[in-house]
């Protein structure tokens, strides 16, 4: 049976590969809803561009805007340097359909219900929409796993400070998630960053795929590809950082994970930093991944024709 899943996205580059892949893959996973959060852009895109990916992989699951700033309402960036202004370096989808807010109508609650329904979560984004729905119904969420894509250790995140951009954009968020009962599990950057999509792959991949939404996302990748080599000396490709997150659902066994105390820096110039701590485990953390596998398992789920229509 698929595992059914929510997925919580600021849908930049790597969140739309993420997405497609798993919208290609109907036979492992059933995407139930998404909700998006600002982050790579701002929110309203970030749900526009959400939909457009599902839409063109043939994924009905409804799309809800969610939160457009941080808990501490700090200042949004607006333009992400491996993104652009529209969260796909001019790939973007236009925001012409009229989608439905998270704090409305069905609320924050909505993420509640799917913890209680026990609907796996995937968060690629700021940790928001699920801190204000733990505000709202913190039961709902008591030993919940989601996966999360956050944290840097070894490796140095981009963010100011050196943390990781989802734990840097709204670091009281995740705080207040490691404190209040949600058991998170974490891939950081250092093991998404083992992970390498090459421009080659990328390319035949969406020729012989030959859909619009793979030749919108190759070219959505050009900028993402040329900010790695600025950034981490990736020549000709990227790590496509929330894909791998996603993979960790697809096939959990070429991951492996250990329960660990996590807190996160809330406030001077390490803020979003996660450290290891001793006392009970609050999370569990990626500390290995098959990186060779991964990439064959992007490439065969992200591109393969036949998952567009399967049998």
């Amino acid at each position: 049976m698929p595992l059914r899943l929510h997925i919580d996205t600021d849908c930049g580059v790597d969140d739309a590969l993420a997405l497609a892949m798993l919208a290609r893959s109907r036979d492992l996973v059933e995407i139930v809803s998404v909700s998006a959060v600002f982050g790579n852009t701002y929110v309203d895109q970030a749900a526009a561009n959400a939909r457009g990916v599902l839409r063109l992989a043939g994924c009905p699951a409804e799309v809800y805007i969610g939160a457009g700033s941080g808990v501490a309402k700090r200042r949004v960036e607006r333009m992400r340097p491996a993104h652009g202004v529209d969260g796909l370096n001019g790939a973007g989808f236009s925001q012409r359909w009229k989608l439905p807010e998270l704090d409305r109508g069905q609320g924050g609650s909505l993420l509640a219900f799917r913890a209680r329904a026990k609907v796996a979560g995937l968060f690629l984004g700021p940790l928001t929409n699920l801190a204000n729905g733990l505000l709202e119904d913190p039961a709902a969420f008591r030993a919940w796993r989601p996966t999360i894509m956050a944290g840097a250790f070894t490796v140095e995140g981009k963010a100011s400070g050196g943390a990781d951009f989802n734990s840097w954009s709204d670091a009281e968020a995740l705080a207040r998630v490691l404190e209040r009962g949600v058991m998170p599990r974490l891939v950081p950057l250092d093991i998404s960053s083992r992970v390498t999509l090459t421009a080659q792959a990328m390319a035949e991949g969406s020729a012989a795929c030959g859909s619009p939404l793979s030749a919108r996302l190759n070219k959505a990748m050009g900028p993402y590809m040329a900010f790695h080599r600025r950034a981490w000396g990736v020549e000709a490709g990227c790590h496509p950082h929330d894909a791998v997150v996603a993979a960790s659902l697809l096939a959990p066994s070429l991951f492996a994970f250990e329960p660990v105390r996590l807190r996160v820096l809330t406030d001077g110039e390490h803020l979003g930093r996660i450290e290891r701590i001793d006392g009970e485990p609050n999370a569990e953390l990626c500390l290995w991944v098959d990186a060779p596998a991964v990439e064959a398992l992007l490439a065969d789920r992200l591109f393969q024709a036949a998952a567009l229509n399967p049998a």
